[in-house]
């Protein structure tokens, strides 16, 4: 039953005649290597060329989803979903212990029911982990975006493909907060990159993206789906050609973290969009009043784990602290389109001649010139005088005026 499954998954169908021998062998090497199916199944996605790292040390797999720094393994489920948060390697001895009642429950349910349980402690995390969410998401919860002003997933998907497509078409798109895969799978079908990643932190989510894959005959050939924490990117540095991230910085925990997550792994002068919500603008405040507003509301929602929404001067700040520049905002009514680029490195001065040849220290001024007509025993007595930090003694023998007759 499951080599029938392997074989009706559009990634595994080519790859297994490659990797596999008949039945048999397969049911022989499951029962060698009790990881067998997740090894097979890392060879056809690595096979992709998306980097997939550890999400502890960030450090990329090898074909076999094992990182070769602490031994830790990962693997795709039945469904093709890569789980790479911190605690889902396998160690060599076997998958790790739960360290809770709830997460033995959890382990125990279906992948389409964990969300019940939601490992997130932040209400605009866990609200996204529930099964029942994640099934409202596009019928009828995203629809109600309109009354803040989101123009509609077609209008958003064209206003990411114009800041993504210089400097990533052909190359590797993560879609973070994928949330059902209402953007990813605008990206998978517009063919205009090699690798697309679906990336959430919710199960539910990211089953529910399998599922609007397989309903719409949307083609997973170049699709990776993977679930992390924002916060923990599970790719290496300048590994990502673009990152967009739809309705979604208001969720996050920490907003400012998984901005410079993706700041970490997007190759430099690559760009970084999405979109979010505004806080409502108050009449008659100026900016600075407006953003004072905004922040206590933030406070207030923060402190309950609810939303962040946001004011223009906070999301910018928030972005050029991670480094980001050319920061752009497209803002209508409570909805915000918002783009930036990761800077190129900076590329080091060459030095100047005169720096290259210089060799007189500043502590050892040049002396200066004496007249070559002046008398050696007076010369000698001027180079005394040349020394400012010293004062002539009292019961010096020399002529002052003699000395003071002499240009130096």
């Amino acid at each position: 039953q499951r080599l029938a499954a392997f074989q009706d998954h559009p990634i595994m169908a080519t790859q297994l005649s490659l990797h596999l021998s008949p039945p048999h062998a397969a049911k022989r090497s499951q029962r060698k290597n009790p990881h067998a199916r997740g090894a097979v199944r890392v060879v056809a996605s690595t096979a992709q060329g998306v980097p997939l790292a550890c999400p502890v040390v960030l450090k990329e797999l090898d074909v076999s989803g094992r990182c070769i720094t602490n031994g830790l393994k990962y693997g795709p489920d039945e469904k093709g979903i890569w789980d790479l948060t911190i605690g889902a390697g396998m160690e060599r001895s076997g998958p790790p212990t739960p360290s809770s009642l709830q997460e033995a429950v959890r382990g125990l349910l279906p992948r389409e029911l964990k969300g019940f349980l939601p490992t997130s402690n932040t209400f605009g995390t866990s609200t996204f982990e529930l099964p029942s969410v994640a099934y409202a998401y596009e019928r009828g919860w995203r629809q109600g975006f309109a009354a803040a002003g989101f123009p509609g997933p077609d209008d958003e998907f064209d206003l990411a493909q114009r800041v993504l497509r210089p400097a990533a078409e052909g190359g590797l798109l993560v879609d973070a907060s994928c949330g059902s895969g209402l953007f990813t799978r605008r990206f998978v079908q517009s063919g205009c990159y090699s690798n697309v990643v679906a990336l959430d932190y919710s199960d539910s989510m990211l089953n529910q993206t399998v599922t609007f894959f397989d309903e719409k005959s949307v083609p997973k050939d170049n699709l990776t789906l993977v679930r992390a924490d924002i916060g923990r990117i599970p790719f290496p540095d300048d590994s990502v050609d673009g990152v967009h991230s739809g309705a979604a910085i208001h969720c996050w925990p920490n907003p400012k973290a998984g901005v410079a997550e993706i700041a970490r792994v997007l190759k430099p002068g690559a760009s970084y969009c999405g979109t979010t919500f505004m806080n409502p603008t108050i009449p008659f405040l100026d900016d600075d009043l407006q953003a004072i507003a905004s922040s206590m509301m933030r406070g207030i929602s923060s402190r309950g784990g609810g939303y962040n929404f946001w004011d223009k001067r906070a999301l910018k700040e928030i972005f050029e602290s991670c480094g980001f520049t050319d920061i752009q905002m497209d803002i209508r009514k409570q909805f915000v389109f918002y783009s930036m680029r990761k800077p190129l490195p900076a590329t080091p001065r060459p030095m100047t001649p005169q720096a290259e040849t210089a060799t007189v220290s500043p502590a050892e001024p040049e002396p200066e010139a004496v007249d070559e007509k002046a008398e050696p025993e007076v010369v000698a007595d001027a180079k005394q005088q040349d020394q400012p930090a010293k004062a002539p003694k009292a019961d010096d023998n020399d002529d002052d005026s003699e000395v003071k007759s002499y240009k130096f």
